[in-house]
């Protein structure tokens, strides 16, 4: 081999193994330094017995520079680093030694002892002297727990093993050697043996991912009562200061010792505070009295004062001063009395924000003036304003103010853990850092929490101690990865010697994959052409459903004929049968393909349930049903969730009870329990004294298309569909549907569903948004253009905005729309989707890519408003959606968004 070759040599093995180096550190145990998935053992070895010493060259160079780049390596002492290195070369020099010491080569790989004989040398024992001496060298550098070490040592012993069992001999297979004699058809014991080293990898990362992951959410949950406890002490800390403003504004005079007393009895002892203080508005002119009565509570005091560089000097004659007049206790911290915080270098800029947002403002870190020795105090100030009068600082009576020490506040919170699993680091503001003395960045596992701190944004990383990190030592999976090479090597050597290919069951593989691959292909244009179908038939017959719906509730409006109000409810209940259908076909299409999402709306149950009664009342009145309704007083609290999903739920259970129960009554029994994570449990219940079930039907009662005898669908209708419907609504809400009947008594349907809790302010913008719907509005100067194909609903929709005092103009498609906009500039577009020449999405469109038009709001008038249309929509800045069939009252709740 000449030099240039051997050179080539060097620079491809130092590359390839560090390529492999890289591969391989992206599985390192948690301590780092070893990893069982590294290939860079074996494939060096197999290339140093074929190359020969260029090899350790381009390896030790390679182990060099990669542990360069190493974070743990480089932080050890650089001797530690080339001893790494060159114990990782020597070690392919051992294992080719103990082979030409212990076996006869060249190896006969017919003959399994010398093949496992040959395994063993170059693999566990060889590795098994550079682990032990590893061990050692980490153990005269590092500083960690015994247990560590020799996992650590463990770790690469199996790792090295592994990789050397299962690739070295792929090398060896594939190139002429002196080490092993040429193998005839040595393709599928190689493929084997890579196809086992990727298995047991994968199996072992598998595994070990999941170990770490719940050891991870272990060390995540063992700081979640520390978070909770800060919390907890943040809300604790605002209740003193709220409290402290109700007293000074209910007080005329308060004196020092009523304020200690006050303080006193509102103080936690729980939460260590360093003082408690009271920091009144001083004017220039109020200066004298104020000193005089400083001087008569605090004998040695010498008036307000202000902290400079040099210490305390008198302040200087300014508009106004915050002098601290009252603290608690008094003994540790008289030294601030008379203190003008508001010329504080640091504390006062949290004064002038917390006056300015009239809102709590903590300082940054800083050494307080009674404890100079230690920089770890913030403080936290309240406004204290006039009652009555508006929050300005003319009608300032002070502030408030918590001193605290972090490391007093925080120790015994860290403290009161059993067992402290984690170290932390406090970040808030800008430039804020509070430290444990043992934090350490990056130990092992990590773990941050955002969380606000008063006024400022505040960062919490935990960090794990070695006492935890003994936890992450998994010897489990070390089983799995011997049990697989084991396994491994067994499966080469039989592949080698038994299994031979078969070129005919490859052939029929082959054909049936590819008629397999066909059906699928089949299947998915039949599933597309049946969306496509349900898409069209729905869009069909909401079309003249729509017309159907609004004349019939317009001939309602304006007839007063007893007969024809009795055909027209008739038509109604008929339209809305009808339109239930077409609804419960698509969803259960959407569901089958996984595409139903729901919306997010805060509403109330209790009133949802009974517009439920309400609107199919009619039903029960005909048969004499009578409905009861009874619910707890939680059921009346807002939750968020779809609401009409909900009331879809609720209808099919009522219209289901109504269906098959021809005499008696119908019970509907709610309750709600709030839960912890801020979720409520709503557990409904419609019990009939109907017709009753089977047990044995009751199993497939909620499979589509399913009732309890055939015969039912016969006698009462429908589609069968309701039930599954429900059960996979119920199931998109975290809950549950149940059944328990009695053939002949009844039934009783229990639908338990989980929602999201409303804040107090959720609430109240859902409750000012039920207002504004219910608000009468004048329409009479709003200018409405109705985009719409269809003449029978360009009727309809005249009709109803007519009925709200409202005109229209027209246009027949998207094109037609685009010229009207060039002459008119209405206030509002009520834009159908499926036109001909231009659709509505692509006029919407033009219009918002108009600066001159893009103001004007769209509302999609439509019978096609899946997710897709939605998304669409929403690109286009398009919210509000009108759903054909609508009815007058659909139209007004949108218009009333966009009136004035």
């Amino acid at each position: 081999m000449g030099n240039l070759n051997k050179l080539a040599v060097v620079f491809f093995a130092c590359v390839t193994h560090f390529l492999l180096v890289k591969f391989g550190s992206q599985f390192l145990v948690p301590f780092g330094y070893a990893s069982v998935i590294w290939p860079a053992a074996g494939i060096a070895l197999g290339l140093y017995l074929l190359k020969g010493w260029p090899i350790l060259v381009g390896v030790f160079i390679s182990l060099l520079f990669s542990l360069s780049q190493d974070p743990l390596i480089t932080s050890l002492p650089v001797e530690a680093a080339y001893a790494l290195a060159l114990l990782s070369t020597v070690q392919l020099v051992v294992s080719r030694r103990l082979v030409l010491l212990f076996s006869q080569v060249p190896i006969r790989i017919s003959v399994p002892y010398e093949i496992i004989k040959f395994l063993l040398l170059t693999g566990p024992v060889a590795t098994f002297v550079t682990s032990t001496l590893m061990y050692c060298i980490l153990s005269y550098f590092l500083v960690l727990p015994q247990q560590t070490l020799l996992y650590i040592g463990v770790t690469k012993w199996v790792g090295d093993s592994l990789s050397i069992v299962l690739l070295t001999p792929v090398f060896l297979f594939l190139y002429p050697n002196i080490f092993v004699k040429k193998a005839r058809k040595a393709a599928a014991a190689i493929i084997t043996s890579l196809l086992s080293f990727s298995l047991i990898c994968f199996v072992y990362y598998v595994s070990n991912h999941d170990y770490e992951r719940d050891q991870k959410q272990q060390f995540v949950n063992g700081t979640a009562s520390f978070v909770e406890q800060i919390n907890s002490t943040q809300s604790t800390i605002k209740l003193y200061l709220k409290a402290l403003e109700a007293y000074f504004q209910a007080s005329e005079q308060v004196n020092q010792q009523e304020f200690s007393a006050f303080t006193s009895i509102i103080q936690n002892t729980s939460v260590k505070v360093r003082a408690i203080g009271w920091i009144p508005l001083v004017t220039e002119q109020g200066r004298p009295q104020f000193e005089s009565s400083m001087k008569t509570l605090y004998s040695d005091n010498k008036g307000i004062k202000q902290l400079t560089s040099t210490g305390f000097q008198a302040a200087p004659n300014q508009p106004y001063y915050l002098p601290i007049y009252f603290t608690s206790p008094l003994q540790d911290n008289q030294s601030v009395i008379g203190l003008d915080v508001s010329t504080h270098p640091i504390a006062g800029k949290s004064i002038k924000q917390a006056i300015a947002s009239q809102d709590f403002a903590v300082t940054d870190i800083f050494a307080l003036v009674q404890q100079q020795d230690k920089k770890d105090g913030v403080v936290v100030y309240y406004p204290i304003f006039k009652k009555g009068q508006a929050a300005n600082l003319d009608s300032l009576l002070g502030l408030v103010e918590v001193v605290l020490e972090l490391k007093l506040l925080l120790d015994p919170m860290y403290t009161s853990n059993e067992e402290a699993v984690f170290t932390y680091q406090i970040s808030f503001g800008e430039g804020n850092v509070f430290t444990h003395p043992y934090y350490i960045d990056e130990h092992f596992i990590t773990h941050h929490v955002k969380f606000a701190l008063f006024d400022k944004q505040g960062v919490i990383k935990f960090s794990s101690t070695d006492s935890f990190a003994v936890s992450l030592i998994n010897w489990v999976d070390f089983i799995i990865v011997l049990v697989g090479c084991l396994l491994g090597v067994i499966c080469v050597m039989f592949v080698f010697f038994i299994v031979s290919f078969n070129a005919s069951l490859e052939k029929k593989v082959k054909a049936s994959t590819q008629e397999l691959t066909e059906k699928n292909s089949e299947l998915i244009l039949a599933n597309d052409a049946k969306n496509l179908f349900l898409a069209n038939v729905s869009h069909e017959y909401r079309t003249p459903l729509n017309a159907i719906v609004g004349f019939t509730e317009l001939a309602t409006k304006e007839t007063e004929d007893q007969v024809a109000l009795d055909y027209l409810a008739r038509i109604s209940d008929a339209s809305a049968i009808l339109l239930s259908t077409v609804n419960d076909v698509l969803d259960f299409s959407k569901m089958q393909a996984g595409q139903l999402d729901l919306d997010s709306k805060v509403f109330k149950p209790e009133e949802v349930t009974s517009s439920v009664i309400g609107m199919l009342s009619h039903l029960a009145a005909e048969k004499s049903i009578k409905i009861e309704f009874t619910h707890d007083e939680q059921y009346t609290a807002r939750v968020e969730g779809d609401e009409l999903r909900f009331k879809q739920i609720l209808i099919n259970l009522l219209n289901n009870a109504l269906k098959f129960t021809p005499k008696g009554s119908i019970q509907i029994d709610c309750k709600c329990i709030e839960q912890d994570d801020g979720y409520k449990v709503l557990t409904i219940k419609v019990i009939d004294t109907g017709i009753g079930i089977k047990a044995e039907d009751q199993q497939r009662l909620f499979n589509a298309f399913a009732q309890a005898q055939s015969s039912t669908t016969r006698k009462y209708g429908g589609t069968g569909l309701g039930l599954s419907i429900v059960k996979q609504l119920c199931r998109l809400m975290q809950g549950e549907i149940t059944v328990e009947s009695q053939e002949g008594v009844g039934s009783e349907f229990t639908v338990v569903l989980k929602l999201k809790g409303v804040t107090e302010l959720q609430a109240a913008l859902a409750h000012h948004e039920a207002e504004v719907v219910q608000q009468v509005y004048d329409y009479e100067n709003m200018k409405v253009l109705v985009v719409e194909d269809n003449k029978i609903n360009q009727i309809v929709v005249q009709k109803h905005l007519r009925n709200l005092g409202l005109g229209c103009d027209f246009a027949n498609d998207g094109q037609q729309a685009l010229n009207y906009l060039k002459l008119q500039k209405p206030d509002l577009i009520l834009m159908d989707l499926q036109m001909p020449v231009m659709d509505g999405f692509t006029a919407s469109k033009h219009i918002k890519n108009d600066e001159n038009l893009k103001h004007i709001s769209i509302v999609i008038l439509s019978a096609s408003v899946g997710k897709e249309e939605k998304q669409q929509a929403a690109l286009l800045g398009i919210e509000d959606f009108i759903h054909k069939p609508y009815q007058q009252s659909d139209l007004e709740r949108v218009l009333a968004k966009y009136a004035n």
